[in-house]
């Protein structure tokens, strides 16, 4: 354990950069931060196989790995790089937003308003328009909205298919996005109980068939028999969530993404079933009758709620995917186009995808010109005192318009 600590935490300093900082291209494999990162990647192995240097014990192993549910993906095909998501949490802890993850974006929206932003709620947007290779606003069920940048927030996949025509694509075409590998999708139960519960926070129940059970995601088959499943019980940390004397129990199942061999609406109330007898080894005896209320979510609901394929953690984390071969921070297909979220650089994962705003952010400033102080340091980026403005970065009739 000593020698994945000490390893771990010297991939996390010298991978650090390369996860906080932009990538453009080829030409970024010769720059400081990728010849640091690649004194520490193993890009022939996989964190499987990584954690097996390590540990004998098949247990451990899937102690450290099961993390990698977080970008949707087996331990059996992430890079080894991912290793550092259990050292994280072993080195830093894992902490709870009081109010849930919800409270975050409304505390985000107070400051954005603060500084004067303008939000739009229940305001979709149906396209983004187009000056010949610009993006120069989008196009709303209110009208147009006309602005220097753009920042798109949505499912990537998604939202290239739906916003923007075909035509108007080559790298991110919708014959190239069918090709490309996508996460694993989750069938999901929200449960409010009228008890509480002494189970912990985080729990992981892993099926006696692990390996089986990740073959099935990936072959499209619904695992019936011992699947594995993520159960919060996060009330027993912050009862502020429910009403006194109740808990809400969320419960997540790593399953196929959308596949027409699986009527997800068929199955539902069965697999769910499954699920609630599931939980009964996590602690949670005599679950079903102290249910209140409850919404399931499957993969094919995700895939209508604009979600490619229902792939929640976007695309998939291959190393043919990552970096400079990921949709960019600035989009290399439409200037005036910046991307956040996990279809992005660095990734998918909450902290990841807060970290794909922050680098869209100061792409965004240096683009328009404006030079803010980052609270007393100089640095934009690790090793860049300042990054390339977007090349013919014109501003037009209003400056000081950004859509996000």
């Amino acid at each position: 354990f000593k020698k994945y600590v000490t390893e771990n935490r010297r991939k996390l300093t010298r991978s650090k950069s390369s996860l906080q900082s932009p990538w453009n291209g080829v030409s970024d494999l010769f720059s400081r931060k990728a010849l640091e990162a690649a004194s520490v990647m193993r890009p022939w192995a996989t964190v499987a196989s990584d954690l097996k240097r390590l540990f004998p014990d098949e247990r451990i192993r899937l102690a450290m790995s099961f993390q990698t549910k977080y970008l949707g993906m087996s331990p059996f095909q992430a890079p080894s790089l991912f290793t550092i998501l259990a050292f994280l949490e072993y080195e830093h802890g894992i902490f709870h937003a009081k109010g849930g993850l919800g409270s975050i974006t409304e505390r985000m929206a107070d400051i954005a308003i603060g500084l004067g932003a303008e939000i739009q709620l229940s305001t979709p947007v149906e396209e983004l328009l187009l000056d010949g290779k610009r993006v120069v606003g989008v196009r709303t069920e209110k009208g147009e909205i006309r602005c220097d940048k753009v920042i798109m927030n949505a499912d990537f996949a998604n939202g290239m298919t739906s916003l923007v025509p075909n035509d108007k694509r080559r790298r991110w075409s919708d014959k190239k996005l069918a090709k490309k590998s996508y996460s694993c999708s989750t069938f999901m139960l929200y449960l409010g109980t009228d008890k509480t519960w002494e189970q912990p926070h985080h729990q992981i129940y892993a099926s006696s068939k692990y390996e089986s059970n990740l073959e099935d995601i990936t072959k499209h088959r619904v695992t019936w028999e011992d699947p594995s499943i993520y159960v919060q019980n996060a009330c027993i940390t912050d009862p502020s969530l429910a009403p006194d004397g109740c808990s809400t129990l969320y419960v997540l199942v790593p399953v196929s993404n959308v596949d027409e061999s699986i009527d997800w609406n068929s199955i539902k109330q069965d697999y769910r079933d499954v699920i609630i007898k599931q939980m009964e080894k996590l602690g949670f005896e005599d679950l079903e009758n102290h249910i209140v209320s409850e919404s399931i979510v499957t993969p094919d609901d995700w895939g209508s709620s604009d979600i490619y394929r229902g792939a929640v953690f976007n695309l998939a984390h291959s190393l043919d995917q990552m970096l400079f071969l990921r949709p960019g921070n600035r989009f290399d297909e439409f200037r005036g186009l910046y991307l956040v979220g996990g279809g992005t650089h660095p990734g998918s994962g909450l902290p990841t995808i807060f970290e794909s705003g922050r680098i869209t952010s100061k792409l965004v400033l240096a683009d328009m010109g404006i030079h803010p102080e980052w609270n007393g340091v100089d640095t934009w980026f690790p090793y860049a005192k300042h990054p390339v403005p977007e090349p013919s970065s014109q501003i037009l009739s209003n400056p000081s318009s950004t859509v996000s």
